[in-house]
């Protein structure tokens, strides 16, 4: 006589007790029947299995541990157990659950420890998915109880708990239960999200202007600098006051600009110009004194 759902059902009340937070439970059903469990192995006082992580699809290190049952309890247990009319000699190590001699087999919620290699809180969705195989389990196979709780060794190598027959739907909780700031909560709050893709378009980054080159030494002076900017001004003030053409010939500008522009060199300029440096200097006199350039005081600046 198994008892299978008495053995099952008690296990499960405890474990629920364990995993207070029904969503971490809901969310471990969706995953055990999606993914199912790798290497699930029932040992004294340890269940295990590999757990897939929804997000990655990485395998997680996930077990249950609990305290076996003391060699006093152990033997008392058998004790009862071999008085039991239901007893028989081919009974398997569980015995039945009206006949345990004062012994608890079922765990404390207390005594369930949970351990994955998640980042998360335990016990979280991969330990209960792991939990809810072993309900499971027992609901087959009430006997692996005896296995769990030190009663006899392990009797069955690791196997793999396969996903649900013909699951489509990976969300198997109910809709009206999921609150949604619980929702957010478990977003936010998961390691295991894979990053939001980015599909902004890359444009071309248009190329700038080219930076101006440094001048040739010498370099202008800020006094020439001055004088060039206010003949500028000068020139554009005739131009919109009286209409005074502003071509000229190269040689009448650059004299001109010669006049204005303290400390020029007068060979340099003639050379350049071709003009002979007496010619130059007996064109520079003849600009108007009125023309040439004054530095600012600072009553011009304001004006």
């Amino acid at each position: 006589m198994n008892h299978t759902s008495t053995w099952a059902d008690s296990f499960s009340d405890a474990a629920q007790a364990a995993i207070t937070d029904r969503e971490v439970l809901l969310d471990g059903r969706a995953d055990l029947n999606q993914f199912g469990i790798g290497r699930f192995l029932i040992s004294p006082g340890r269940v295990s299995g590999l757990v897939t992580a929804r997000n990655t699809g990485s395998e997680l290190h996930t077990a249950i541990t609990l305290p076996i049952l003391t060699t006093d309890q152990t033997a008392a247990l058998r004790t009862s157990t071999a008085q039991c009319a239901h007893h028989e000699a081919d009974e398997p190590a569980l015995p039945d659950p009206t006949h345990t001699g004062g012994v608890t087999l079922l765990p404390d919620p207390s005594e369930l420890r949970f351990t994955c290699t998640c980042t998360a809180a335990v016990p979280c969705r991969h330990a209960a998915a792991l939990t809810h195989a072993l309900i499971d389990r027992l609901r087959t196979h009430p006997d692996d109880l005896a296995t769990l709780r030190g009663l006899r060794q392990q009797s069955h190598p690791a196997q793999d708990v396969p996903a649900a027959a013909g699951s489509t739907n990976t969300d198997t909780r109910p809709k009206s239960q999921l609150s949604a700031h619980h929702a957010w909560a478990s977003y936010r709050e998961c390691p295991e999200l894979l990053p939001i893709p980015d599909y902004s378009p890359v444009l071309p980054v248009a190329p700038g202007p080219p930076g101006w080159s440094p001048p040739p030494s010498p370099a202008p002076s800020a006094e020439h600098l001055y004088a060039l900017a206010n003949d500028a001004a000068t020139q554009a003030a005739s131009f919109f006051r009286s209409g005074t053409p502003l071509e000229c010939a190269w040689d009448d500008d650059a004299v001109r600009l010669a006049a204005r522009i303290p400390n020029t060199s007068i060979p340099d300029i003639a050379d350049r110009l071709g003009l002979d440096v007496a010619d130059l200097r007996n064109r520079i006199t003849a600009v108007p004194p009125s023309s040439r350039l004054l530095k600012p005081t600072a009553t011009s600046t304001r004006n």
